[in-house]
């Protein structure tokens, strides 16, 4: 596993992330609605959304670059590592089917990816961090995808939807040149990073029953072994 500053970088939106994550260090991470998964007669079933995921290289200057090649093999890995622990845990994983139910079905179960992204991110800046905290949420861990989330309930005959969402940077050779040039300068300069969240969602009410996150500026999603300790850190004790 890589070594990376111990600040984490980003640009733009993902840059107020991290900050955020770092602002809420003190906060436990894990936020559960539920005791556990409800079990009736079968394991629960749990739809693996698409995994809103993407890597970058760090430039000298400071510019993340996706990385397309190292983006799939990201979600190659993620995804047989969600399927290693869900055998450990007594879940089944239901991988999402974009071919199943109506055009609408489907146009809906592309924009809650990008709605949980939303929602994960106001999440971070309200719930961890007390200066922005919501009035009407009373301290309490209240957030929802809404009714929407039925459509893949039916689609896919399943009881939760798990969402993921990571964002992973990694520095240059010319990036790594700035840090060093900078440490002998006496300069902190960051390198990359790796940030994240993940939700489980009840399919019937659309409330998140679970969620946790990550940020820290170590970890690697490009290969199988460290990719699997990114999503067990990121699970935690989810899909229980």
């Amino acid at each position: 596993m890589r070594r990376r500053s111990t600040r984490p970088a980003r640009q733009g939106a993902l840059g107020v992330l991290a900050l955020l994550l770092a602002l809420a260090g003190c906060a436990p991470a894990i936020q559960r609605q539920t005791p556990a998964l409800e079990r009736t007669e079968r394991a629960p079933r749990i739809v693996v959304m698409p995994i809103d995921v993407e890597l970058a290289q760090l430039t000298a200057g400071g510019v993340e670059e996706p990385h397309a090649e190292w983006t799939a093999a990201a979600f190659k890995h993620m995804r047989a590592a969600l399927d290693a622990e869900a055998k450990a845990r007594d879940v089944v994983l239901v991988e999402f089917d974009n071919e199943r139910g109506s055009a609408e079905d489907r146009e809906t179960s592309r924009e809650l990816v990008k709605l949980h992204r939303a929602v994960g991110s106001s999440v971070l800046l309200y719930h961890y961090n007390a200066q922005l905290a919501l009035p009407s949420k009373q301290g309490r861990f209240d957030w929802s995808l809404g009714p929407a989330v039925q459509s893949i309930a039916r689609t896919h005959d399943a009881d939760y939807a798990l969402f993921l969402f990571v964002r992973d940077s990694y520095a240059t050779a010319g990036r790594v040149a700035v840090i060093v040039v900078g440490a002998l300068l006496g300069v902190g300069i960051p390198g990359g990073s790796q940030v994240g969240f993940a939700s489980v969602v009840d399919l019937r009410s659309g409330d998140i029953v679970w969620f946790n996150w990550l940020a820290r500026p170590t970890g690697d999603l490009r290969t199988p072994e460290a990719a699997g300790e990114t999503v067990r850190a990121l699970l935690a004790d989810a899909l229980k």
